[in-house]
């Protein structure tokens, strides 16, 4: 049987914060590993981040592991983790071991791939568009808690219910900072309809770093606009393609990815989102 051991903590400047490492070794040879990390993905708001990794065949091990890094955390604390077909082995072996251990699945995404292979790209019509420099932070800020009402991402919404929509938009904007932030108007009568927010993934690869349509415009085709107008900037920003995802439960959005030339198909990017209360 495998033995669990805390190591000490390491501070080596992760965007996370501070991790406390576990580690599992069976007849001299170490079969699991995991970390606490201080933070999750989305700050301190929605708890602590857990990740434990694990050589085949030890799945018990890794779940030795992950009952030892749930052990470490504080009653009443929130630890998320994830599971991705592109990047974890075994991902349906990885989502059975959570649940095992008590963590609840509060988000799936799809992932959506967006090729640039020199196709004209349509422009959006009856928008204007100014970046955040012309709008400034502040105003762009309302924009991003106006179009979060009533979100179908639930990993925003649960946020949103934490901190309140202005603090979500800020955070937006924070953790985005070298992110091409856009506001959409419309041409007529200048009222804002909607942002979206582009910015690297990988080399060479962008992301929608978050997008949204305003309460009052919505059902009037806005987000293929706001779709258009990120392929254009991907490729101005000199992105050869770009990874996206969504709610598996946001169908509009993957409906409207799929018109705009992004495909589900393309990708393996497909995450399960975990998270339990200690």
């Amino acid at each position: 049987m495998a033995v669990v051991t805390r190591l000490d903590d390491i501070a080596d400047a992760h965007p996370l914060g501070p991790r406390t490492p576990f580690i599992a070794v069976a007849d001299g040879v170490q079969v699991a590993e995991g970390d606490l990390m201080a933070k999750s993905w989305m700050g301190d708001e929605t708890g602590r981040l857990v990740n434990v990794r694990w050589r085949p065949g030890h799945r018990e091990a890794a779940r030795l592991v992950l009952e030892a890094v749930i052990a470490t955390a504080r009653p009443g604390e929130v630890l998320n983790a994830s599971t991705n077909v592109a990047v974890h082995r075994a991902p349906a072996e990885r989502v059975a071991l959570l649940a095992s251990c008590g963590f609840e699945l509060w988000q799936e995404k799809e992932g959506f791939w967006w090729a640039d292979e020199g196709q004209d790209l349509p422009h959006p019509d009856g928008i204007t568009v100014r970046r955040l420099a012309e709008v400034g932070a502040e105003r762009l800020a309302e924009l991003i808690a106006a179009c979060s009402t009533g979100t179908l991402d639930r990993i925003d919404a649960d946020a949103m219910a934490a901190v309140g929509p202005a603090n979500l938009a800020s955070a937006f904007l924070v953790v985005a900072t070298d992110s091409t932030w856009l506001l959409a108007e419309d041409a007529a009568s200048g009222q804002a309809v909607g942002f979206v927010s582009v910015g690297e993934f990988d080399p060479g690869v962008g992301t929608i770093t978050y997008i949204g349509v305003a309460p009052g415009h919505r059902g009037r085709g806005h987000v293929d606009g706001l779709l258009k107008l990120a392929n254009h900037t991907a490729r101005d920003l000199g992105f050869h393609a770009m990874l996206c995802d969504t709610d598996t439960l946001n169908v509009p959005m993957q409906r409207a990815f799929r018109r705009n030339g992004h495909s589900s198909e393309a990708t393996d990017w497909h995450k399960w989102l975990h998270r339990r209360t200690v």
